[in-house]
């Protein structure tokens, strides 16, 4: 009975971080400030360029000149180029490649062994962003960490993660972090 017990919790937990991961892939990537990014202008060598998201989510380009890139996905900023360079070019062919990201940050803050904010570059689960932070102090409340996450109206929303029911085999609340998260351990 035992090993029944084990092996459902395990597939649980698999299926759970399986459900999840999907969700978190299929999710197409927002561009945001500090991405790098590079555009590819076919035949155009003079118009290819490596360029970062500024401060107020744009890039500049030639022709073109300041053009938002924040808050759209790789395919839509290609589209918007394209269009744009019409003017100049006939049809022309734009690549858009974020060679790197750097504007998914999360935070871990409290009693934790390193505090501080953690590039989001792949998917992360709370139990993993808590083993990056060097685990917890001796003096951690484990069964009431906090995800503060701000939603798309603006508004915060606060998950709870108990540590200790997941260490006892308890229950299984591992979810996936999304970018601008706080993990707050009191």
């Amino acid at each position: 009975m035992k090993k029944v017990a084990i092996s459902l919790v395990f597939f649980l937990v698999l299926a759970s971080f399986s459900v999840s991961l999907a969700q978190t892939i299929l999710e197409e990537y927002l561009i945001g400030p500090s991405d790098v990014l590079e555009i590819i202008v076919w035949k155009e060598e003079d118009l290819t360029r490596e360029v970062m998201v500024r401060p107020d989510g744009r890039i500049t380009l030639p022709l073109i000149n300041d053009i938002v890139a924040a808050g759209k996905t790789p395919m839509q900023l290609k589209d918007e180029i394209e269009k744009k360079l019409r003017e100049y070019i006939d049809m022309p062919v734009v690549t858009v490649i974020v060679k790197g990201i750097e504007s998914k940050y999360y935070y871990v803050i409290g009693e934790i062994a390193n505090p501080g904010g953690y590039l989001l570059s792949k998917p992360i689960t709370i139990l993993q962003a808590l083993a990056l932070a060097g685990g917890f102090s001796e003096w951690a409340k484990k069964d009431k960490i906090m995800v503060i996450r701000t939603l798309d109206d603006g508004q915060k929303k606060i998950l709870n993660f108990n540590y200790e029911a997941i260490a006892k085999g308890r229950k299984v609340t591992d979810f996936y972090l999304k970018p601008g998260d706080v993990v707050v351990v009191p």
